[in-house]
């Protein structure tokens, strides 16, 4: 899923690490420099003009600045 602000794609990976479906599975935020837009996903992978923002698990939002 894609979006173009930071809050929105907060507020859409919270909602997701709330659902049953995707218990302790962490759902990550994206930023692309291409596109300027944020991804939500459950694959960590990201390419060099990507960024990783954070993650949330169980509904905590863990920052990437944290775990450097």
């Amino acid at each position: 899923m894609k979006t173009k602000s930071k809050t929105e794609a907060k507020k859409l990976a919270k909602a997701y690490s709330h659902n049953k479906e995707y218990a302790d599975v962490p759902i990550y935020i994206i930023y692309c420099n291409r596109s300027e837009k944020y991804y939500i996903d459950t694959n960590s992978l990201i390419r060099l003009w990507e960024r990783l923002i954070g993650y949330y698990i169980n509904g905590v939002f863990i920052s990437e600045k944290n775990n450097s």
